[in-house]
């Protein structure tokens, strides 16, 4: 590796200039080395270790707003395209982020990350006041000096890792901050480390040479706001969690994902597509009236968001579920956490298996209208059928009532799956009759919740 020290934007220019096009870059404030002397690159995964529910959860909304926003996008199993969204936005990932451009290096090599939590009191869309908490974000400019570390493209090919272009996945509209940031993903890695030998150089120079190189870089350029940047608009708009009540009982909230912002995004009357989400099980909320219907045996299953938010095979056989549609007509999966499906006020709550008059089941994804604080109203989506052969094989029917979105509903299959499996291993198990969950939930719904219901509920 040549060591490389510029004290002049000429001279970092050339020193630059002088790797040509086998050159990507990655720019640090600080240089870190390992015990054995030897230079650091890790992984974000090994930096800030890996917390696997929210994982899913951020690998599984990374999915959706690339499936949303690429044109020809599709989910091909490509760890890469994922964790651009991971690393980019805030989380973790098994890659080394890098830059084709040295400028964005420079900039990068030359501004200290800065980050705090703010709590500001608003409105949600009926004028109920909420706390809610972000992660605030910044740059500053840094005094000392900076490193770039240029990593040859052709070293990272011998060796068998790949250099991903993040403009691959550039969406239809606007620019997400991977494209102007001309962001390389190199891995995946694993071990938690980039191998030293696949960097050439390490350069240092003087901070304020840095930024003249940078040149007309920016926190604002390098990472847009929503309105031009259609994934991170899509990430604001999850639902908010509730994380405790503050004085005056006022409820306060924290973003689902946890996402570094640059700017302020609060208003002071947030829209009805703020969904403020206090816990709540749908079953334990009495039906609207005229809606109870001929009493039918169900089974119910509370399981967390991760079952929800997981990836797994669509299976064709489901032996625990069949088992418990051999003593119920229902079973009804609820999730502890509102699903996002950029439908507005409209967010998922779970899915169901029934069995029907024609010897079919019908599988269906069920959900609530929840703007702001307010949870007004339960409703099922309309779903598909299916047969079950004598082996136990899960076979699509089709059917005059089927969803006529012409999506094949593979991910309330899936869900299924892991449910099956979860149960298979014990991880969710009988509680009370007609009632599974998973023991290490210890979510109850939030008597406000209840008595908001209760109150529409009889308007």
């Amino acid at each position: 590796m040549k060591i490389i020290h510029c004290d002049t934007a000429e001279q970092l220019k050339l020193a630059i200039a002088s790797f040509g096009s086998d050159a990507l870059f990655r720019g640090q404030v600080a240089h870190y080395q390992r015990a054995d002397g030897s230079l650091s690159l890790p992984t974000s995964f090994q930096r800030h270790g890996c917390i696997p529910p929210l994982m899913l959860k951020w690998t599984h909304y990374a999915k959706k707003a690339l499936e949303r926003h690429v044109d020809g996008w599709s989910d091909a199993g490509d760890p890469a395209t994922d964790q651009a969204i991971l690393q980019h936005y805030g989380w973790r990932s098994f890659f080394v982020d890098a830059t084709g451009d040295s400028r964005v290096a420079a900039w990068f090599a030359s501004q200290e990350f800065v980050s705090h939590r703010s709590a500001e009191m608003v409105e949600d869309c009926f004028e109920n006041p909420v706390y809610l908490r972000c992660d605030q974000a910044s740059y500053k400019e840094s005094s000392d000096s900076g490193h770039i570390y240029v990593i040859s493209r052709r070293k990272l090919r011998a060796a068998g890792l790949e250099a991903i272009h993040l403009s691959e996945i550039a969406t239809r509209d606007g620019a997400p901050r991977y494209v102007r940031q001309d962001a390389y993903m190199i891995g995946s890695l694993y071990d938690g480390y980039l191998d030293p030998s696949l960097v050439v150089a390490h350069i240092s120079a003087p901070a304020d040479v840095l930024r003249a190189h940078a040149g007309s870089m920016n926190t604002a350029w390098l990472f847009p706001e929503p309105e031009d940047d259609p994934i991170f608009s899509e990430l604001l708009a999850m639902p908010w969690e509730k994380i405790g009540t503050m004085g005056g009982g006022i409820d306060a909230f924290a973003r689902s994902l946890p996402i570094p912002e640059y700017q302020p995004h609060l208003r002071k009357i947030m829209p009805p597509e703020s969904a403020f989400h206090r816990p709540f099980w749908i079953s334990d909320l009495s039906p609207p009236p005229g809606q109870q219907g001929q009493p039918r045996r169900q089974v119910h299953i509370r399981c967390g968001s991760a079952a929800y938010h997981g990836s797994a095979p669509v299976p064709n056989l489901l032996r625990q579920i069949m088992r418990l549609l051999e003593e119920s007509d229902e079973v009804i999966i609820e999730t502890d956490a509102l699903v996002y499906h950029g439908m507005g006020t409209t967010y998922g709550k779970g899915i169901a298996v029934i069995k029907t008059s024609d010897d079919l089941l019908e599988v269906f994804e069920f959900g609530v209208d929840h703007p702001g604080l307010r949870l007004e109203r339960a409703a099922r989506f309309p779903g598909l059928f299916y047969s079950v052969d004598v082996n136990g094989v899960w076979h699509r029917k089709i059917h005059a009532e089927d969803c006529s979105c012409g999506d094949p509903h593979e991910g309330n299959l899936r869900i299924l799956g892991i449910v099956n499996e979860l149960l298979e291993d014990g991880s969710i198990r009988l509680s009370e009759p007609g009632l599974y969950l998973d023991p290490s939930l210890v979510i109850e719904t939030d008597p406000a919740v209840t008595k908001s219901w209760e109150e529409r509920r009889l308007q």
